[in-house]
Order: C-alpha cells, then structure tokens, then sequence
C-alpha cells in the first residue's frame, strides 16, 4: 500500500512538473494572453463603445452584434463545406483589414453622428473580432485538457482585475484598448493557429468525412449548442439588466467561481468535471433571476452578480468543451469553434433584448417585473429538468472519436489489393450488399474517402452518402475504422 501511494504521489508531482512546463511554453502564453484580450475587449466594447452608439444610433449595438454571430455562421458553414478556402495567412490578413476599416468607419460614424455609417462600421468591426475570436480559440485545442482549463478560467479571470484598471483611468484608454485589442489578439494567436488550420484545409471537409466517420462529428443540432444559446441568453440578460446609462453593471465578486475552477484544476490533478461546472452555473442562473423578485435586493448589484458568475462558469464550460471536441477530432475545430460561437452570439442577442425589455417595464410598469422574471424562471428551468435531463457534457466529449488522416496515397500492391477484393466480396455476401453498395464498401476497405469514390465510381456525394448508411446499418458499424478492422479480421 505505501508503495502504491508513493507511485501515485510521484505521478502527481510528475503531472503537476508538466503541467508547470506547458504553461511555461511560449504557446501556452500567447493563447492565454490572445484569451485574456477576448474576454477584457468584449467587456470594453459594452463599458465604453456601446453606450456611445446609443448618442448616434441605438440598433447599430443589435447590428454589430447579429454581424458577429453571423459571421461565425458563415465560418462554420463554410469550414464543414470547403476547408480549403481558410489559408491561415488570408484569413488573418482579411480578420485585420475587416476590422481596421470598421474600426474607421465607428470612429467618423460617432464624429459626425451619422447613423449609416456608423452602422456599417459596426458591422464590419464585429466581422473581424468574430474572425480574431476563432484564430483564439483553435489555439486551444494544441494544449493539453488541464493546461487549456487554467488557461481558460485564468484568462477570464485575469480580465475581471484588469477592468480595475480601465475603470481607474479616463474612458478613453478604454476605447483605444479595445480598438487594439482584435489586431493584438491576431497577433498573438496565428503562429500556433496557422499550423492547425494548414492541416484542417488539406483534408476533406467535415460535411464529407462525416459520411464516413458519424461519431466523430458533432450535427449542429446537437443539444450541446441549444444549451450553449440557452445559457447566453442569461449573459445577454445580465449585461443589460438594470443598466445604467447604457453601460452594465460591474462588479469583481463574479469571478469568484472562475478562481475557484482555476485553483481546482491546479490542485486536484485535473479539470474541473463538466457537467459539475454545469450544475454550479445553473445555480447561479437560477439565484440571480431569483433575486430580482427579493424587494431586499432591488436597485443592487446581486442579481448581476449571480448571473455573471454563472455565465462565467459556462464560458469557461464552453471554451473547454468546444477544445476537447477539437482536441479529439482536430478536422473539425474550425467549424465546431464557429458554430459555438453563433449559438453563444445568437442567444446573447436575445438575451439583450430580454434585457432591454425588463429595463423598460422597471420605468413604466414596474408591477410586471416579478411576472416577467418568474417567466424566465419557469422556461429555465423546464429547460434544465426536462431537455437536458439525461444529458452529459462529458459524456457527448468522450463519444468523439477521432478520425484518421486519410492522406492521399499511391495504390496498394497487387496481390494485398486482390486479397482484400477477395475479402470483401466474401463479408458482401454474407451481408447482402447490392452490387453498388459492395463498390462503395472495397473502396472504404481500402482507405479511400468520399470525393476519391466520388470520382472513382462517377456518383454523386449523396448517393454516396446513402449506399455508406445502408452500409453500416446491414453491418452494424459506425466508422470507416470499424470497417477497415472488420475486413483485416474478418
């Protein structure tokens, strides 16, 4: 017994020794600062820019931010479709020059009061930060689970003490930071980005290896987005929920829960358990809208407080999810990444609006409020005991499985290749393949991909797609690995 306990206390101090030599890494540095600017530049655009733009013109606030989702909308789609498209130094290029003339156009919008073009500058702003939020985060997925835990509820936190500073100083150092911030975040994420996007564009989209690898790929139905959008609309509400003078209430006590995470990893050898981390924000969720019907707590920070902390827990719930779904199948990082991003954007959105609305009932028909909040409450949490009951963050992580480069390669020597014809010939009979379904299933033995049969057998990706469902559904597979394994030991 006291051998095992002092191996396992040498494994400890061995992980804890790695961990300590990640976060030294030059890479984990840059990734933790690029993730500090995210989070501090996301709070400066709603302390000191949005309340200017409602001097000029309110919406261009709810413009900028559908641009945002929206362009993570497009990234998402176009990543599953066409990878190729996203050479990692264009897409910096373009994040920067997007961004440098929305910048522009914001600052002579505001000058001259001009409601158009302030408008299409924030559009266009929102457009690169989206574009400088994803080269971030794809970082991540090159850390390992633990160093990507600290590195995520370190960086938010480390932002909540920098806004001591921003609040300490004149609004203006503010405003210059966040213009700053996109180009430095860019700056600071693409050396480690860009090999992972290299490697996401030579490969086959997500939409065609998915056909191939089911389970290695996340629909983007899948409820883990929904609770993503769910949970978003509680920051959205947060932000604008008893606002004053457009610009939302601050207070430091939130990140208390984010300490608590980023002690925890360090301490206990491992990340914090997602659907743990689920449960404590639902709490705080809960308690903060709860608050709001306490007459002790109106006209005070606590409910702002509550639900701060518990959207901060599920950002940094989001962020570790969103890596490890990466980590695991790194093909799909880019899209994964953007999709999250829409679903957290989108429910930020409604959010606000939710926001903006119990704000006004507060001035004019104050006697609505408790209504409104009991509203939100109960569809929370249906939501929580009724879609999410059975559901688990971890487990829908570990369910990921990974999928092989299928690198394009010269053609197999004849007599293996004559061996696996003959091998699959045998494994169709028994299953009762069609003869194109038998075609479709010696090319997947043999490794190939999707548009490699496409070509091959001159049929279209969804008649593909069809013949590989019937497929594992008479063989009771999952994935082209299974398939391969199934013929080497058939």
């Amino acid at each position: 017994m006291e051998y095992t306990q002092q191996e396992d206390t040498a494994a400890e101090n061995g992980s804890n020794r790695r961990l300590l030599d990640e976060i030294a890494n030059a890479r984990w540095v840059r990734c933790f600062a690029a993730l500090v600017l995210l989070f501090l530049a996301t709070w400066l655009l709603n302390q000191y820019v949005f309340p200017r733009f409602t001097l000029v013109y309110g919406m261009a606030r709810e413009f900028a931010t559908v641009s945002s989702f929206t362009t993570n909308l497009v990234v998402a789609i176009a990543a599953s479709l066409r990878p190729n498209i996203f050479e990692p130094r264009k897409l910096a290029g373009f994040a920067v020059l997007i961004g440098a003339v929305g910048l522009a156009m914001v600052a002579a919008g505001l000058a001259s009061a001009n409601p158009a073009v302030l408008t299409i500058g924030s559009i266009a702003m929102n457009a690169g930060r989206a574009l400088a939020s994803v080269l971030a985060c794809i970082v991540l997925i090159s850390l390992s689970p633990r160093a990507a835990a600290v590195g995520i509820a370190g960086s938010l936190a480390t932002a909540y003490v920098l806004r001591i500073a921003f609040v300490a100083l004149p609004g203006e150092v503010g405003t210059i930071a966040f213009a700053l911030s996109p180009f430095a975040i860019i700056a600071l994420a693409y050396p480690s980005a860009r090999p992972i996007l290299e490697r996401i564009r030579t490969n086959p989209g997500a939409s065609t290896l998915a056909l191939t690898e089911p389970r290695a790929f996340l629909p983007y139905s899948h409820i883990l987005f929904v609770s993503f959008f769910v949970f978003r609309i509680a920051f959205g509400f947060s932000l604008m929920f008893g606002e004053s003078d457009g610009m939302p209430q601050f207070t430091l006590l939130a990140l208390l829960p984010l300490a608590v995470v980023a002690v925890q990893t360090l301490v206990a050898g491992k990340a914090a358990p997602a659907d743990i981390l689920y449960q404590v924000a639902s709490l705080f969720v809960l308690a903060g809208f709860l608050c709001v019907l306490v007459p002790q707590f109106e006209g005070t920070a606590a409910p702002n407080i509550l639900l701060a902390a518990g959207s901060d827990c599920f950002t940094v719930l989001v962020y570790y999810a969103l890596a490890a779904i990466g980590r695991r199948n790194p093909l799909h990082a880019l899209p994964i990444f953007a999709w999250g991003q829409f679903a957290t954007g989108a429910g930020s959105l409604v959010g606000t609006s939710l926001g903006h609305l119990t704000n006004g009932l507060l001035v004019d028909q104050p006697l609505l409020v408790p209504g409104a909040v009991v509203l939100v409450v109960l569809a929370f949490s249906a939501f929580n005991l009724l879609v999410l009951r059975t559901f688990s963050f971890e487990k829908t992580i570990e369910g990921i499985e990974s999928v092989p480069l299928l690198e394009p390669t010269a053609e197999p020597e004849s007599d293996r290749s004559d061996a696996i014809e003959a091998q699959c010939a045998r494994i169709a009979e028994r299953f009762a393949l069609t003869e194109r379904e038998t075609d479709v299933f010696k090319l997947l033995a043999k490794g190939r991909n999707v548009p490699f049969i496409e070509e091959e057998l001159v049929i279209s990706r969804n008649t593909i797609k069809t013949h590989i469902k019937h497929i594992y559904q008479k063989m009771d597979l999952h994935s082209q690995q299974e398939l391969i394994d199934m013929v080497e030991t058939y």
